[in-house]
């Protein structure tokens, strides 16, 4: 995620038994890529946080029962986060191009993890400045009953925001032409087309819950709205230009339809996070050998 925040040697693994009834087949297990554990301070929160938002985001989807999505968190000196699928999967052609998926959403539809042990999902989050001075952590980030401080970014929404691209707002056009680099386009890709202005997203569920086909940011082409336009998309979770200090974002409708469109089925009904069950939780650290990093198209 590169938008604005206005007024993300030793790998530990964590598992949290955080499932709400909907999905009860899908569970995530947390990996820290931190040598030296430097921000060990801060895995629990972390990894609260990404199961709290994983399980947000595949009770939304009608999938196969018995996922386990690895998520592995590695740290950097960035200002903000990043996530991504760690690799892709084919799932035809269309027009002389050949089709590739997220991993991480095509093992939710297939229960087929083609990265083996490997992780699944990576996401990078900035150094101890940006998870001590600009997030704030949800003492439960379930119930989601606490005041985000106005000086602060929402760490849940952070994450939540990760993982809509490393479900589906993901691909290789350039940002600004729309050019692809080869004759391969992911899933989000193939519904993206050029607009009056940037880049639209054409694909039938988001036309039809938006009236017409979605701008995309302008150069940050995985992400909706701009600086000048709707503004209500600027207010959406998967906007690419800023997250308000002091607030909530959640997965939107349009949200939804976007990642429908990227092939993920939606469950007929979708519980409310509110009605979610705290099953169990337990936390263990472990070390394990560094994860191998498969090259992603």
């Amino acid at each position: 995620m590169n938008i604005q925040h206005k007024t993300l040697g030793l790998l530990a693994a964590a598992m949290l038994g955080l499932v709400p009834a909907a999905q009860a087949g899908v569970s995530f297990e947390v990996q820290f890529n931190d040598p030296g554990g430097a921000h060990a301070a801060w895995y629990t929160a972390l990894a609260s946080h990404t199961v709290a938002t994983g399980q947000d985001w595949v009770s939304r989807f009608d999938l196969v029962p018995d996922s386990t999505l690895t998520v592995q968190i590695s740290f950097a000196a960035i200002s903000t986060a990043n996530g991504r699928s760690e690799t892709t999967a084919y799932v035809g052609t269309d027009s002389g191009l050949a089709i590739w998926e997220q991993s991480a959403a095509h093992e939710l539809k297939t229960g087929i993890d083609i990265n083996g042990a490997a992780p699944d999902i990576l996401f990078t989050f900035g150094n101890l400045g940006y998870l001590q001075n600009e997030l704030w952590f949800d003492p439960d980030p379930v119930a989601q009953s606490a005041t985000v401080p106005q000086d602060k970014t929402d760490a849940r929404s952070v994450l939540l925001h990760e993982f809509g691209h490393a479900f589906g707002f993901n691909g290789w056009r350039d940002g600004l032409t729309g050019a692809l680099p080869d004759t391969y386009a992911s899933t989000f890709d193939l519904q993206v087309q050029p607009g009056n202005i940037g880049l639209v997203f054409t694909g039938a569920n988001a036309v039809a819950h938006y009236g017409s086909a979605v701008p995309l940011t302008v150069g940050n082409y995985s992400h909706i709205g701009n600086s000048e336009g709707d503004p209500q998309l600027l207010d959406d979770l998967m906007n690419g230009v800023v997250f308000y200090r002091g607030t909530r974002y959640q997965i939107s409708a349009l949200d939804l339809a976007i990642m429908q469109d990227a092939g993920l089925p939606l469950a007929a009904a979708v519980p409310e996070p509110a009605t979610w069950a705290l099953m169990a939780m337990g936390i263990a650290l472990v070390a394990v050998p560094a994860a191998r990093r498969r090259p992603s198209r």
